[in-house]
């Protein structure tokens, strides 16, 4: 199978990353912060490792790095765990559905109203088109850096400047951009930021985190945290309370050798990302009936429309007869298909990661070529 849907999860994953994850299953499969022996306190610095490593590869503190089961879980506790009554948010277009239904629910839950940003005609979302939906009652920005459908990128440090002037929070879904684009919550003002471990990082599915910076968060999940257990009262110190429950040392192990191989390889993973995906898009903007959408070809994604033919139709022609695997459909972003005026049949998705190789992207070429053409 030629795997091209690595926006959804990166399905090869480096050796490093596969050995430290069976470590979690073997060696390591213990629950840290919950004992005193040896084993229990070589797999907490393990853990505390991991943070270390995330903090130092996005400009954070370690302490200030909260695991989670996913960058959708991340998003949810940073917008919930911070959220003001009858405050205003700011947000854009090209938003998951991670936020947008979590800002759905924030407008029952705490009577806040939320306003869309859009872009302009090269997909930028400028401070100015921003600054033009601050409220007296405006208290973040949160901003897609890149978008799980077209790729396109924003310029987050210039929106940091904007929240830093006005007193705003910064919200960064980092999502598809952490593993790709360089980011440093310190210098860009960032006070949250979420992550998706099995992405661009290449760890395992079912790990993510919310890193903060200048800011409290309250927790969402309450349980054990093996501190404060003589006291009934959900403790609020960062990490700890807010991470109530068994970790997942499985996929925290797999992040920690994931983060090291990218931060080794960033270039070499950047360099052969951006040639690929930016002879794919010349190659297919060359095919009749063939429209392609893609802002950035280092974030590797490049949806496609084929006139008169419904997305997920030729996703399953790509996978039953070509053995590509896309995706279909509106990827979890409806504001993002309403403005690409897309949501009728959707986009095909190819996503790429540094395991692709160009002859992969040769077959996937020739087969939209057929379809397009002769199907």
């Amino acid at each position: 199978m030629i795997y091209l849907d690595n926006s959804s999860t990166t399905h090869h994953k480096p050796k490093s990353v596969i050995k430290s994850a069976t470590l979690g299953l073997t060696k390591y499969s213990i629950n840290p912060g919950r004992s005193g022996y040896k084993l229990a306190i070589e797999t907490n610095e393990k853990v505390f490792t991991c943070r270390e490593k995330l903090a130092e590869y996005l400009g954070a503190t370690p302490n200030n790095v909260i695991f989670t089961s996913g960058c959708t879980m991340a998003i949810n506790l940073g917008l919930l765990g911070t959220a003001r009554k009858n405050g205003h948010i700011i947000t854009t277009t090209f938003e998951h559905n991670s936020v947008m239904r979590t800002l759905e629910k924030l407008k029952s839950t705490h009577n806040i109203t939320y306003s869309v940003a859009m872009p302009n005609k090269n997909g930028q979302i400028s401070p100015q088109e921003l600054s033009k939906y601050i409220t007296n009652n405006t208290y973040m920005i949160i901003v897609n850096h890149t978008s799980n459908v077209s790729g396109v990128t924003q310029n987050i440090e210039a929106i940091g400047r904007l929240c830093r002037k006005h007193g705003l929070l910064f919200f960064v879904d980092g999502a598809q951009s952490i593993g790709h684009e360089t980011i440093n919550m310190t210098e860009y003002n960032i006070n949250l930021l979420s992550v998706a471990g099995h992405k661009g990082l290449y760890a395992p599915q079912g790990i993510g985190a919310l890193l903060v910076n200048n800011i409290s968060v309250s927790p969402l999940i309450f349980g054990g945290t093996g501190t404060y257990s003589d006291k009934l009262k959900q403790p609020t110190d960062i990490p700890d309370g807010l991470e109530s429950g068994t970790q997942n040392i499985v996929g925290i192990l797999g992040l920690s050798a994931g983060i090291d191989f990218v931060a080794k390889n960033q270039t070499k993973i950047n360099e052969k990302i951006t040639r690929l995906t930016n002879k794919l898009i010349l190659e297919l903007n060359k095919i009749k009936y063939v429209e392609t959408y893609s802002g950035n070809p280092n974030s590797g994604v490049v949806s496609i429309v084929i006139k008169n033919k419904d997305s997920s139709l030729v996703s399953r022609i790509l996978d039953e007869d070509f053995n590509i695997a896309t995706r279909s459909g509106l990827h979890c972003a409806l504001l993002a298909h309403k403005y690409y005026k897309t949501v009728k049949n959707g986009m095909t998705r190819i996503s790429l990661s540094y395991f692709n190789n160009e002859k992969d992207i040769n077959k996937l070429i020739e087969a939209v070529r057929k379809i397009a053409l002769e199907y």
